[in-house]
């Protein structure tokens, strides 16, 4: 339910912005910052998704089972 509003509420944002683009008329091509702007959008979530996949997430079991709770704080840094 949550992706569908999203998703709406995207194809509206972005309806508006190249109708105000059309009305201004900024540019040659009418949505044209409107669509920069978006895939923009886009390449900077997915980076950062990649980024915090790639180098801040730990595995599950990334620290040792055996060694006590208290223990494995100091074994952190």
């Amino acid at each position: 339910m949550k992706s569908r509003l999203a998703i709406a509420v995207t194809i509206i944002a972005f309806a508006v912005a190249i109708y105000v683009d059309i009305v201004i008329a900024t540019s040659h091509i009418p949505g044209y910052s409107a669509a920069i702007g978006f895939v923009g959008c886009v390449v900077i979530v997915m980076v950062s998704k990649w980024l915090g996949t790639a180098f801040i997430q730990r595995p599950e079991h990334h620290w040792p089972r055996d060694i006590p709770a208290d223990e494995q704080e100091d074994l952190r840094g």
